[in-house]
């Protein structure tokens, strides 16, 4: 069974390499320090499994699962983390993954989740891949500093139920949502503290994960030149406030019905 590991700690990685080096039946092909780096080693050996953890800078474990599960040859994906938290557990199976292992049970029980996923028989998992996946609810993020605001957003959107709302401060937080959720359309503010709109507005845009996320900027600013600042930099609409609350729940609503029908 052909094996990569990535996670940024090079301490763990030589000590799960060294570990698994002990099966006869695991072959470890690469370790990756990054992400980026271990979806090229997938892309090119074409592994059967790998593992990989969640917290990495630039890409985390829940977009590499995504990613890998996209590829014409997918392998198995596991999640070997220190944050064994069932909020983690979701978001691992909404990403994809086939397993989701603490980096506390690697002993007990790595080796026998590798063999059962590569002989498909993997029970109490986020998810087998031969088995259809029920479509998921929507999920919406609201993005804005203020409280106030958050609520009107998420009062105007309540026609769109069954929907779950995840609601974000600022830009950093965003991004964290963005990372545990499945997100289906985002509502961005501009003027926050830490991390401004459009900063998380180009960042959505550069990942390959988020490129066709509806992302709908609701900002103070009614000027020309923010508006096509933001519609150049990938907004898929831009509002000003005070917004109609009707108009940008039926926009909403068209940018679920588009991806929903979108192959």
């Amino acid at each position: 069974m052909k094996v990569i590991l990535i996670d940024d700690n090079r301490s763990f990685l030589e000590s799960a390499k060294r570990f698994l080096s002990l099966h006869s039946d695991f072959e470890v092909v690469a370790a990756a320090a990054n992400a980026s780096e271990g979806i090229e080693f997938a892309r090119r050996l074409r592994p059967d499994v790998v593992i990989t953890d969640i917290a990495m800078p630039q890409m985390n474990g829940l977009e590499v699962a995504s990613i890998l599960k996209r590829l014409p040859e997918a392998p198995a994906v596991v999640i070997l983390t220190l944050y064994d938290t069932p909020e983690y557990r979701d978001a691992a199976s909404a990403a994809g993954a086939d397993a989701f292992i603490a980096k506390s049970d690697l002993i007990s029980k790595l080796p026998a989740v590798l063999r059962s996923l590569v002989s498909n028989q993997l029970p109490g998992q986020p998810h087998s891949p031969s088995e259809p996946k029920e479509k998921p609810m929507k999920h919406i993020l609201v993005v804005d500093d203020s409280k106030t605001m958050r609520r009107m957003v998420i009062a105007s959107l309540q026609p769109l139920k069954p929907a779950v709302f995840h609601e974000a401060g600022n830009g950093l937080e965003a991004l964290e949502q963005l990372a545990l959720h499945p997100i289906d359309v985002m509502t961005l503010d501009l003027n926050m503290p830490d991390m401004h709109g459009m900063e998380v507005l180009r960042f959505v845009r550069a990942h390959p994960v988020f490129k066709n996320l509806p992302v709908v900027i609701l900002s103070t600013k009614g000027d020309s030149v923010s508006q096509t600042e933001a519609m150049e930099a990938g907004a898929s609409l831009y509002l000003t406030k005070p917004f109609s609350p009707t108009h940008l729940c039926n926009r909403v609503m068209e940018f679920l019905q588009n991806k929903q029908e979108t192959p």
